[in-house]
This record gives C-alpha cells, sequence and structure tokens, in this order.
C-alpha cells in the first residue's frame, strides 16, 4: 500500500516559531482570540465556559495579564505542535483567517458604547472613532492606512454633514452604517465562538 503524505502547509499558514515548535498562523491570530476573549468575559450579555479552556490560566489570567506574558507562558502547551501533521491542542477553526476583518469588527465593538455626538452605538459615530483611531487622530497609536473599508477618504463623518445630508448623500451614509453593523455583526459572532471554546 502506497503512503499517503498530507501537506499541512496548504491547509494551514504554519510558522516556525521557536524551540522547534511549529504553530498555524501567525502569533496576531492568537492575539485576536485573547482580545475576544477579554471582551466576551467583560460583557454581562455573554457567558464564556472557561471548561472549554483547560490551560489558559482561567479568567484571572486572561483579564490580568498582558498578552505577550500570557503568550511567552502558553503557547507551546495550547497552540504549538512539533511538527505540522499535528493538531495543536487549540485549533483555530479555519484555515482562512482573515485579520484584518478580526481587528476592525473587534474596534467597532470596543467602541460601541463610547458617546461621539452624544449618542451611544450609533454606526456613524463609531465610524468616526474608528476613523480617528486609525489615523492616529485619538493619540492612542500611530496612523494606520489600509485597503480596506475604514478608509480615511470617508470614514469621517462630522456631526453637521450628517444630520443634513440631503438625499443624493444617503447612500453614502448607509453604506457607512452598514460596514459598522456588519463588523458589529462580525464581532458578536466571534464574541459567541469564544464563549464555546471557539475561534473565529
Amino acid at each position: 500500500m502506497s503512503k499517503i503524505y498530507f501537506d499541512n502547509k496548504t491547509a494551514y499558514d504554519w510558522n516556525r516559531y521557536k524551540d522547534g515548535f511549529w504553530i498555524p498562523h501567525r502569533k496576531r491570530v492568537f492575539l485576536y482570540w485573547f482580545k475576544y476573549l477579554q471582551q466576551a468575559e467583560l460583557s454581562p450579555r455573554h457567558n464564556v465556559d472557561w471548561t472549554k479552556y483547560d490551560g489558559w490560566g482561567g479568567a484571572n489570567a486572561v483579564l490580568g495579564m498582558k498578552f505577550d506574558n500570557w503568550w511567552d507562558d502558553n503557547w507551546k502547551e495550547l497552540f504549538g505542535t512539533k511538527d505540522r501533521s499535528e493538531t495543536p491542542k487549540f485549533p483555530i477553526s479555519t484555515t482562512r483567517v482573515k485579520t484584518e476583518a478580526l481587528r476592525l469588527s473587534l474596534l467597532c465593538w470596543e467602541r460601541r458604547d463610547a458617546p461621539v455626538w452624544g449618542k451611544r452605538g450609533n454606526a456613524l459615530s463609531i465610524a468616526k472613532q474608528v476613523y480617528e483611531y486609525e489615523l492616529g487622530i485619538s493619540g492612542e497609536k500611530k496612523p494606520r492606512y489600509t485597503d480596506e473599508n475604514f478608509d480615511a477618504s470617508f470614514m469621517n463623518p462630522e456631526e453637521e454633514d450628517v444630520s443634513h445630508w440631503d438625499n443624493d448623500e444617503l447612500p453614502h451614509k448607509q453604506r457607512l452604517q452598514s460596514i459598522v453593523s456588519r463588523y458589529l455583526k462580525n464581532a458578536r459572532k466571534y464574541l459567541a465562538n469564544v464563549c464555546k471554546g471557539k475561534f473565529p
């Protein structure tokens, strides 16, 4: 009987991380898992089943540690394998992870209740906050430019413009609301998944 070889490189974006161990995705993917898990634990609308997270250290570790410190203590046991043909203890549920969608969904979720123009949870106010974050206007980080939907060319709705948009400008407003709504919907899905020990 001939031997069948399975090349996991086609299934995962394997990375030889260190100490001879492989991880099936870039470290950034696991950072987002960690951040979504934090958000789920902090949210009164979600209930994390910590029995699904054996080895993660529990809620206190996930909420109380910086990701890099937590990662250094746990990546090998939770996500690393000695061979690419092995399955990690905590596999990612898809072979094609869209990291930018994960990131933008998280940005929208984190800003969902922050008031802008005296409004909370408004798609346009969320868009404005993400715009200011991405371009470094908020002072939280250096500017980031991307080809994705959150682009500086239209992600800055002004309060006066928004309240006085006429019918010709309505499609632009609707498109912006649709984009933010889609990212929030994705975030809710990711949060529901991490509660059950899955990602994304």
